[in-house]
């Protein structure tokens, strides 16, 4: 029987199936090569805008400008003493400084710990489905990844734990937006440092769902737990690059020695070190706001659309939603492409679950942005289904022309309107129930005992020439019903 490792080992090649979705750039490109107004949906980033302008009272942009501008003539301090005290407060859990590591991102301090633990041929487990960042950086160093569903690799056996360098996991998961209680987590972080196994905890918007969740207190006396935090997702400021981990000090000491110098340009540091020193840390006006702001508009865009056919969005307890899209009649890229081109910006998440393309991931926005990219998803769909429609419906007016049409439609919903000898070109009639016994329909007893209308005797429908008239009619823009009344009084009425 093979051991644990030589299973791992096997399963490790999956991971070869990961790339970085580049996508978005591309789609950015559309957007400003059509001056199209862009709207992004495809970041994590707080729904509530940026906290700049939601305290400018408290945090004046340009005052602190002007404080970063007398700095740009020297080297930021590299101990970066005052980011490191904000990043403890804002935290609290009795953190100190000597707690924290910076960065200019969360990528950055993650290349940085892996670099610094993995070797070759090391084998780091992660959850599946993951950043694919997470695979990209660990197999830069040469390590093997196992991607394990989430429940699955919180339940590890001890043996598979013991195998692995490395547990790196997102919490709140991305792309699902799942969160692990503390508890869970906690007393898996406990296992994993039985084994000498680092747990890596992206804990990059976590401040958006709940923080009382965060391991951050439990790094005390434990040199295998690292919790990173974006300070970009948390105030919506992307364009300030810095980020912190939370370690203990033993791995303080040890990763600043080894981290990049000067990482973290002046205005970054003044700017972010300003957010975090905000009263209340966790518990600011500005974040417990953000919080209720995304509870709501998570329930409002689940609910909304999962009301279109096709869309499923997986329950999320962060400001971001999974949407499972696989009884769509369009992939994932397909849908991201055509929302691009109107200028809406979403994530495909293909580079996620290794090349599969049946989910995309959607930002939470305002109220009024979440509408306006309703109303878009719905012309897209319009205006492909009336694309697909058309081809396929070209292709069984040809067939009938042919004979070699389908001779029953009796799995269709109005079956027994149309009798299994009859060969219905549109599947149903877009008239239907017109009720007209100038067509030859009639009024019949129907399987369940109730009357229906049967269009047993009509032929104007299965006629190729009628039909293509009628598909040109109802394929111009305008509204369904007003098309269909025009194709009724133009084309069957004068016949009747």
């Amino acid at each position: 029987m093979k051991d644990k490792r030589a299973i791992l080992n096997e399963n490790a090649n999956l991971t070869a199936q990961y790339h970085h979705d580049a996508l978005q750039d591309k789609f950015r490109a559309i957007t400003d090569d059509q001056k199209t107004n862009r709207i992004d949906f495809s970041t994590r980033l707080n729904p509530m805008g940026s906290v700049f302008q939601y305290q400018n009272d408290i945090l004046d942009l340009n005052d602190l400008i002007n404080k970063s501008k007398g700095q740009i003539g020297q080297y930021p301090d590299n101990r970066y003493l005052e980011l490191r005290n904000a990043a403890a407060l804002f935290v609290g859990k009795g953190l100190t400084s000597a707690n924290i590591v910076t960065g200019s991102g969360i990528c950055e301090i993650i290349r940085l710990v892996l670099g610094c633990t993995l070797e070759k041929g090391d084998i780091i487990l992660t959850p599946f489905p993951a950043p694919p960042e997470y695979a990209r950086y660990s197999m830069l160093f040469g390590a093997r990844v196992i991607p394990l569903p989430p429940h699955e690799l919180l339940l590890a056996e001890d043996d598979v734990l013991s195998c692995a360098r490395v547990v790196l996991l997102p919490n709140p998961g991305n792309p699902g937006g799942r969160l692990i209680s503390r508890k869970e987590l906690r007393l898996f972080a406990e296992r994993c440092a039985e084994h000498r196994t680092l747990l890596i905890v992206d804990e990059s918007c976590i401040e958006l769902c709940d923080p009382s969740q965060t391991l951050a207190g439990h790094i005390f006396d434990n040199d295998f737990i690292v919790i990173v935090r974006s300070i970009a997702n948390a105030f919506a400021i992307p364009g300030l690059k810095a980020a912190y981990a939370i370690v203990s000090e033993n791995l303080t000491q040890f990763l600043n020695n080894a981290r990049l110098p000067w990482s973290i340009d002046a205005f970054s540091d003044v700017l972010c070190t300003a957010v975090l020193n905000m009263e209340g840390g966790v518990n600011s006006g500005y974040l417990k706001d953000s919080r209720e702001l995304v509870q709501s508009q998570r329930n409002y865009l689940i609910n909304r659309i999962g009301r279109i056919y096709g869309f499923s969005p997986q329950p999320s307890d962060a400001n971001y939603l999974l949407v499972d899209l696989k009884d769509l009649f369009m992939d994932s890229g397909t849908l991201v492409g055509n929302l691009a081109s109107k200028g809406f910006l979403i994530r495909d998440c293909s580079s996620f679950f290794q090349a599969e393309k049946q989910f995309v991931r959607i930002g939470l926005r305002s109220q009024e942005d979440n509408d306006i990219l309703l109303k878009a998803i719905g012309e897209v769909l319009t205006e492909t289904s009336k694309e697909d429609a058309r081809e396929r419906l070209e292709v069984t007016i040809e067939s009938a022309v042919a004979g070699s049409a389908p001779a029953s439609r009796g799995t269709c919903q109005y079956y027994p309107c149309h009798f299994k000898g009859q060969d219905c070109t549109f599947c149903f009639c877009p008239f239907y129930a017109c009720e007209d016994e100038r067509t030859g329909g009639k009024w019949i007893t129907g399987s369940s005992g109730n009357k229906v209308w049967s269009c047993e005797n009509c032929t104007y429908i299965h006629q190729s020439t009628l039909s293509r008239q009628i598909l040109d009619l109802l394929m111009e823009d305008g509204d369904t019903e007003d098309n269909i009344k025009k194709a009724w009084d133009k084309i069957i009425k004068p016949l009747l």
